[in-house]
Parts: C-alpha cells; structure tokens; sequence
C-alpha cells in the first residue's frame, strides 16, 4: 500500500496516483518525487516548501521538499498542479563551505562538512576508516558539490536518505538485497537490457591543480641565467614571496617592479608576470640566480598499463585550481582512472521487488547471458502503479558514466580561467600496474613431552607462597 504525507497528513486522495514517479540518483544529481493534483472539492494542494513523504508499507520510499508548483488549466475552470519536490539535499545547501583540510581521512572531513554548516542531519551511516586525504580545499561551495568533490576524490559515493541520515560509503561493500540470475524471478525478464561500450574510456589523467609554497635554497635554486651583457630583464619559471636575487653570488637589493624608484634598488622583481629587472645591465659572463618561497604548479598524471595495452592510450584532462598537493592531484587522478579505464557495461532491467537504493553492488549471474558480473546502480525510477504498489526500473554500470551534470559542474569548475600552463612544468607521474603478491605460511609439528617436571633454580625473593 503506498502512503503520501504531506507534513505529516496523508493526501493521498488528493493526488492522481497515475502521475507518480520518483527518481533517485547517486551522488551527482538529486532525488525527486513528482505527482499531480487537481484543485477540485476537498482535495489538497501543496504549497511551496512543505515536507513531503512517500511511503510503500513500512518502507519510506522518499523524503523531501516542495520546490515547484506549476499550474495549468485542464479544461472550463478545472486547475491542476504539477508538484516536484526535492529530496532533503535542499537543505543542505543553505551555507557555504570555506574551509581546507589537511592530512585528515576522508570520513572526518565529511563529518565536519556536516556538522559546521548544517543542521538536523544524522550520520549513522557515514563509514569509518576512509582513506587518507592529504589535502582539500573548499572555496565557498555548496555542501552538495564539496561532498561530490570529496567523494570523488577518494573514490566514494555518498547520499542522503529519507530519514535525513547521510550515507557515505566505499562503493564495494554496498550490496543489494537480491541478485539477478536466470531462475529466481527478481526482476522482470524481458527487461534487463545490457550495452557494452568504450566512448568513454580514458587510461592516462592528467591533472593540473593549482600551485603550492616550497622554499627553494640559493644552492638549490633553479631560476640561474648567464648574462650576455644586453639583456637586463631576465624570465623566471616561478612566482616567488620573499624573492633573494644574486649577481655573481653578492645578493642585490630587490624592489617591487612599477611602484619602487628604479634609482633605490639594483633589481625590480615582477611577480604576476615572472620577471627581474637589474637597473644596471649585468656585464656579460656574470650569473644572475633567484630564488626564495616559490610558487610550483601541480600537475600529475596517473597511467593504467593494462589497459593502454588492451586499449592503446586514451588521454583526459582534470583542471581544478583548488588542488593543493602532487599527492591529492594523484589520487584525483587515480579515483578517475578507476572508473573510466576499462569498458564500460550498462544495464537496465525493471522489478516490483522493494530494497534497492542507488549505489548498491548488485551481482548479474547469468549462465544464459555467459556474464557473472557486479554493477553498481547509480538511478532507480519508480512509478505508482495504482495506490498499490511502485514498479521500478534501475539503470546500473560497471564503470564510470558521465551525465549532464558532469558536464555542467565542469564548465561551471571553469569559469574563473584556466591555469596558464608554462612550458616548464614538472609532471608528476605515477603508474599503474598489476601486482599479484602471494604469502605462505608454515608452523612445524611441536614436539610432546611428559613429567613430571623438576624447577631447575629458584632465587629468594623473586616468589611468593600463595
């Protein structure tokens, strides 16, 4: 039997049951419950920002907001609405988060995430011992997209529940409550559909981030020139904060380019455009070095080998100036490299069976299909059928997918400029290889005695009767 309650009323006479559907989707985009209702005698029409709840039995299906009304006339005076509400991801987002964390799992961070910049959530559900995040930062952005950004940088999914718990989980250990094989009769048989595709593959990630502080030594310096006895202006490769300028190993006295008299100091130091300006010309032959707390781009790439041999190499490119670390460039790549490095399967099937939550393992063993395989389901859509029951169709994946969201959070990542990326940049590399390590063990057979037993010694002293 299916229940809606609107602030905790049921309305469920007052809705067309055959409009129902609600969608709920993994990580990257919301869920939603939509349904019609005609503004006739009794019936109740919603209003913006009430609760709403959907229930089947004593399973809470949905749990969320109204967030639009629409209204259209169906005939004479007849008005109906067309309600969508949104799940309680719409409070999430009421604050901004501004904050950066370092060498912190990726489960502390998310708990912070909730309990500083939002209220009336639960985290029963948010699983211990994530992996390692050596650095992240967020620049006022929503509490949805930091927990996507977080999620996908440690290669986790999160969601918020009906009951306003936040669920937050590595994608493996998350299963369904049946599995889809040739004889159980879980799901609808003509209905599971399978594609195998390789549009999207990608096995080599580059990743440029933003740029982070080292000190860099006089002897260990890197901006080194040889005059030539023209040119006074020497390019640097990075931007520097407490710049140290040296001709011929006697430091110079360095002044800020546009705004210091160029009669005051022997060197104009340009730091937005990469540059030092002696004002006398150094004598060819001399060598000029700068050094000082330097600026270094970050840029990594991650490899998968096996697949650029199955596949030959398919490169992509991550730019996000809110990565701070050569490590957290490299997970960011690793996480995306384990989802879009091999083929991808998707699927689809229908089922009247309840349990099934998006981002949920679920197992296909088919000896007539030949596959024995893992999906991941990523959106389920449920339609009333009747105030009876839902039937649901479930889309699944065994590899990444991109959605329009994807391709919107991307261009919206962009819209403060790229990174100018110069020549001179190194690039971190890390590859990825298979590795099969094997341990043995062996405990040799232990040899039996019998008594009696005699104590060789005994020290006053040392013992107590008892």
């Amino acid at each position: 039997m299916l229940t809606l309650k609107i602030n905790g009323t049921d309305r469920g006479t007052s809705i067309d049951w055959t409009t129902l559907t609600y969608t709920e989707v993994l990580t990257k985009e919301v869920d939603t419950l939509s349904f019609s209702v005609k503004k006739s005698g009794s019936k109740y029409v919603p209003t913006l920002g009430e609760q709403v709840e959907l229930w089947q039995d004593s399973i809470k299906l949905f749990g969320g907001v109204v967030v639009e009304k629409d209204e259209k006339m169906l005939g004479g005076i007849l008005i109906g609405y067309n309600i969508t509400c949104k799940d309680w991801s719409y409070y999430l987002d009421g604050k901004l988060v501004a904050k950066n964390y370092a060498n912190q799992t990726a489960d502390e961070i998310f708990l912070d995430i909730i309990s500083t910049y939002t209220s009336g959530f639960t985290v029963v559900n948010v699983k211990a011992n994530a992996p390692l995040v050596t650095s992240i930062q967020f620049n006022y952005e929503q509490v949805t997209q930091s927990l996507i950004k977080l999620a996908q940088l440690v290669g986790w999914d999160w969601y918020v529940d009906p009951s306003m718990d936040l669920h937050f989980f590595d994608q493996e250990t998350y299963t369904a409550p049946f599995q889809l094989d040739d004889t159980s009769g879980a799901f609808e048989w003509g209905s599971l559909e399978i594609n195998q595709s390789v549009v999207d593959l990608r096995n080599s990630i580059f990743v440029r981030g933003g740029n982070y502080k080292k000190t860099i030594a006089e002897g260990s310096a890197l901006d080194v020139y040889k005059a030539n006895g023209t040119d006074g202006v020497f390019p640097l490769a990075y931007q520097y904060d407490n710049v140290q300028v040296k001709l011929d190993g006697v430091a110079q006295t360095v002044g800020i380019d546009n705004i210091d008299s160029p009669g005051s100091v022997q060197v104009l130091y340009n730091f937005n455009q990469k540059f030092v300006r002696f004002t006398t010309t150094p004598t060819s032959g001399q060598i000029v070095k700068v050094y000082g707390d330097a600026y270094i781009p970050i840029i990594a790439q991650v490899r998968d080998q096996t697949s650029i041999a199955t596949y030959g190499e398919f490169q992509e490119v991550i730019i996000d100036k809110s990565i701070s670390s050569v490590a957290e460039a490299q997970s960011r790549a690793a996480s995306e490299l384990s989802l879009y490095s091999q083929n991808t399967y998707e699927a689809n099937f229908k089922t009247t069976q309840t349990g099934l939550k998006s981002g949920q393992m679920i197992t296909l063993n088919s000896t007539i299909r030949d596959m024995h395989r893992q999906f991941k389901i990523n959106r389920i859509t449920g339609k009333a059928r009747g105030s009876d029951h839902m039937e649901y169709s479930a889309q699944m994946i065994s590899s990444g997918e991109i959605t329009f969201v994807d391709i919107m959070l991307a261009l919206i990542g962009k819209t403060g400029g790229d990174p100018v990326i110069a020549s001179g940049e190194v690039l971190e590399r890390l590859e990825v290889f298979p590795e099969a390590v094997g341990v043995a063990d062996a405990v040799g057979t232990p040899t039996a005695t019998t008594g009696p037993y005699l104590w060789g010694s005994f020290n006053w002293g040392f013992a107590t009767w008892s």
